[in-house]
Formats: structure tokens, C-alpha cells, sequence
């Protein structure tokens, strides 16, 4: 009986931790942060030499001044990064990359509750030979008006097939 009871009180004490990760769903009010929802790649094959990788940030809590986005080894984005709210309208930006770290400044602060989709276009990727399909992880960071400092807002993962 202690058995089930100890091991109980673990599930419950591991699955509170990871809960609130699974929770964001992109609705009002339902995360505190700003964070990834999904990412894609079109076309989602491996071999293709132009594709997009596209993720989708939501802006919460306060508003949104900068993201930094580490580019994975073997990863080249040859026709920049385009940035859209969740209404398809562009938003005013100024990109620059420099070497394997892209940073997507915004003209004008990003409010709370809106939906970001980042498009990154013409992405190179050094072509896999083992036949199978690779999970590109960009790491995402934001700068929020007001603060000095970058805060991670995870990974995005884009999975391509072969």
C-alpha cells in the first residue's frame, strides 16, 4: 500500500512540473510568457533546397521589442525573414543574420495577445544521405520592452521527411 502511495504522490509531482508547457494553447489569458506554439516546413522534405521553416510565437504578457533566432548547424536562410500576425498581415522589421544567429527587430513594439507567424524563406539545409527524414531545432529568444536581457522561449522544431 505505501508502494501505490509513494508512487502516486511521484506521478502527480512530475506531471505538475510538465503540465503548464502542455497548456499553452494559444488562447487569451492561458500563459503568462510569450512562447512557441508550432512550427512546419513547405515543403516538409529533407532534400528540398528552398523550402520555408515557419513558426508561430505568441506574444504575452508584456510587449515585444526583438527575437533572436540561433540557426542550426548546417541550416542557410538565402531570402530572409518575413514576420505576420495572425490577420496575414506583414509586419515592419529589420533582419539581419550573421552567421548561424538571425535577429528579427521590430519597428514598432508587439502588444500582448498577438499571434506571431515567423517565416524564414530559402532555407538551405546540407543534404542527409542516410535516407531519412531530419528534426531542424531553432532556438528562440525574445527581447520584451523595458528589459535589458533575451528570455528563451524554446525551440522551435520543424521536421522534414525524406
Amino acid at each position: 500500500m505505501k508502494r501505490l502511495i509513494y508512487l502516486t504522490a511521484f506521478t502527480l509531482a512530475v506531471t505538475s512540473f510538465s503540465v503548464p508547457a502542455v497548456w499553452a494553447s494559444g488562447k487569451p489569458g492561458d500563459f503568462r510568457t510569450s512562447h512557441l506554439l508550432r512550427g512546419a516546413a513547405i515543403p516538409n522534405t529533407t532534400y528540398v533546397t528552398d523550402a520555408t521553416h515557419k513558426f508561430e510565437v505568441h506574444v504575452q504578457g508584456k510587449p515585444l521589442a526583438e527575437l533572436a533566432i540561433n540557426l542550426p548547424d548546417g541550416v542557410r536562410i538565402d531570402k530572409g525573414i518575413e514576420v505576420k500576425n495572425q490577420s496575414g498581415e506583414e509586419i515592419s522589421t529589420t533582419v539581419s543574420i550573421n552567421g548561424q544567429k538571425a535577429t528579427v527587430a521590430f519597428s514598432q513594439p508587439i502588444a500582448p495577445e498577438t499571434k506571431l507567424s515567423v517565416l524564414m524563406r530559402g532555407v538551405n539545409t546540407q543534404a542527409y544521405e542516410s535516407g531519412y527524414g531530419a528534426t531542424w531545432q531553432y532556438q528562440v529568444y525574445a527581447k520584451k520592452v523595458g528589459l535589458t536581457q533575451e528570455i528563451p522561449l524554446g525551440l522551435a522544431q520543424i521536421q522534414t521527411y525524406p
